[in-house]
């Protein structure tokens, strides 16, 4: 709790400054929330300056450091941290919370009561509905990329049992450690046992459909956006996480194809189907109910993250049939950021809402990843081509997001002029 600051990780150095356990507290559930590291920095500077007090604020990844004070003589407090996953549903109370006092309704007292009472008056969902928001987001995502009954069968069963395997690592410390090794090892088993079974399927819709929302595509756009914007130690130490999780799910797919064979690797040519436009709408609706879910997004927000996952497949889906389809990824990350933007400034919504889901739809992750099951199959050209493809389409994404800010400039917590605590 807030009042007890000596409790924190890292606070006991300033527990004598509310003002100062404050910013080192809303520091920390920032970070809990997911929110980029420049984002954060910008945040907190904002708060410690409507509350009077200096510091100096280094954000990384796995580490806050803060300095408390004028330049010669400062209190300096660091918390070692665990990278999170976004959680729309904290971003939605912290914005709140920043709103209120900014606006002057309430001061940094009753934030810091407000801050300390998120998780238990505002309690996220049971890991549990991560089993079927995984196998509903796979199941989008297969069709998507138009594989048949079968795929759509497989990849659900392989989200499915992702989720079953992201709830126990939510209280198992090495299950979370190992979690894409282990989620990527059981969907290459998934997929060749069900091949034997029940017939062919095409192996690399089946699993990266599958383990789609583990994939780093994300992070990846993420850690070129801060190295864009000069957080050069904070864009390396993401992308060093980027390559560690492909790493890890490249190893987990190895294990798989070492105990089933390479004669699994020969499914991945069972040609793909067309997606008509009801499937596609469909598709659409798989993902966002999942990803809200995943997201622990609020159920006022599911509208948004609906409308921003819908908009994301429609431009990327539009824009491909256009003489603009090699720089697709640029557009529809300028036109998704610019509408994440517009509605955080009008319809007062922190941006991240509109913005995460979005990406998560147009990242190109999946790319990285088949990369990885190409060169197990030692078809090096086709990796090198596949990750090449990713990057530069990850570079895309960053300049049309760049671009958006520049045209409409926004944060991930703006004032809304009007606010309150509420569900």
């Amino acid at each position: 709790m807030i009042d007890e600051p000596t409790s924190q990780p890292g606070i006991a150095a300033i527990a004598d400054d509310p003002k100062a356990v404050f910013i080192a507290t809303m520091a920390r559930e920032l970070h809990l929330a997911g929110i980029a590291t420049d984002a954060l920095e910008s945040t907190l500077m904002n708060i410690a300056a409507s509350i009077d007090l200096p510091v100096q604020i280094f954000a990384l990844p796995t580490n806050i450091t803060i300095a408390v004070g004028p330049r010669w003589n400062q209190k300096v407090v660091m918390m070692r941290l665990e990278p999170s996953s976004v959680n729309l549903r904290k971003i939605s109370l912290l914005n709140l919370i920043y709103d209120d006092l900014r606006l002057g309704k309430i001061d940094y007292h009753q934030a810091s009561r407000l801050l300390g009472e998120i998780d238990t008056r505002w309690p996220g969902i049971s890991p549990l509905w991560e089993i079927p928001a995984l196998a509903l987001v796979a199941i989008g995502v297969a069709i998507l990329l138009g594989g048949g009954v079968s795929e759509l069968f497989v990849a659900g069963l392989i989200g499915l049992v992702t989720g079953i395997i992201s709830a126990f690592a939510k209280n198992n410390a090495v299950i979370a450690r190992l979690f894409e090794v282990i989620a990527a090892f059981a969907g290459t088993l998934i997929v060749g046992l069900t091949s034997h079974f029940i017939g062919p399927t095409n192996v690399y819709i089946a699993i990266v459909a599958g383990v789609v929302v583990l994939l780093p595509g994300y992070s990846l756009t993420l850690a070129l956006h801060e190295l864009a914007n000069g957080d050069l130690v904070a864009g390396v130490a993401r992308l060093g996480k980027v390559l560690s999780t492909l790493l890890a799910l490249g190893c987990g797919a190895l294990l798989g194809f070492a105990i089933l064979g390479p004669h699994l690797l020969q499914s991945g040519d069972i040609h793909t189907h067309p997606v008509p436009s009801r499937f596609w709408i469909l598709a659409a609706v798989l993902m966002s109910v999942g990803l809200s879910i995943d997201l622990d997004a609020r159920l006022r927000d599911f509208v948004w993250v609906f409308a921003a996952s819908f908009m994301a497949l429609l431009t990327s889906h539009l824009l491909a049939d256009t003489a603009v389809h090699q720089v697709s990824a640029f557009a529809s990350a300028f036109i998704c950021g610019l509408v994440a933007n517009l509605g955080a400034r009008f319809l007062r919504i922190p941006q991240s809402v509109m913005l995460v889901p979005a990406l998560l739809v147009l990242v190109p992750g999946s790319l990285s990843y088949k990369s990885v099951l190409f060169a197990f199959q030692q078809n090096i050209d086709a990796a090198l081509i596949l990750g090449a493809n990713a990057a530069v389409a990850a570079v895309q994404l960053v300049a049309g997001l760049l671009l958006s800010q520049l045209v409409f400039p926004s944060s991930p917590l703006r004032l809304q002029g009007k606010s309150g605590l509420s569900r």
